[in-house]
């Protein structure tokens, strides 16, 4: 629809969330975006259409991150937070740099958005072993 929107970034973004996220997901890059008056920050909307023995490995998030979960539940458990469930029709905030591991719930798969705004050219997702 605004394909001069999409950016290096954008590629970016998913190359590395496509690492992340094993193969039973499928993401789809919205809008990238620099921030006009925000130097070198962009903000990020990625759509994630997962299957129901989705996981991610252990990861952080450079930049702050908006999930709103349109279908199904996942489950979201951040490192020094109790694992909280994430229905269709709810949202939640991830703090920056804290490891954390994402799965689903639902029996059916579930799909989110997610909307980031952090390091302009940074993926969206950076791994985190233990």
């Amino acid at each position: 629809m605004y394909p001069k929107l999409l950016t290096i970034g954008s590629t970016t973004a998913l190359i590395v969330a496509s690492a992340l996220i094993p193969a039973q997901a499928d993401t789809t890059s919205i809008l990238t975006s620099t921030l006009e008056g925000v130097e070198g920050m962009e903000a990020n909307i990625v759509r994630f259409d997962v299957d129901e023995d989705w996981e991610t490995e252990r990861h952080i998030h450079p930049g702050h991150v908006f999930v709103y979960v349109t279908e199904g539940s996942i489950e979201i458990d951040v490192e020094g937070q109790e694992a909280r469930k994430v229905a269709a029709g709810e949202a939640f905030q991830e703090p920056p740099d804290r490891p954390m591991v994402a799965r689903t719930l639902s029996s059916d798969g579930a799909s989110f958005i997610v909307f980031q705004v952090g390091p302009k050219g940074e993926p969206i997702m950076v791994s985190q072993p233990e």
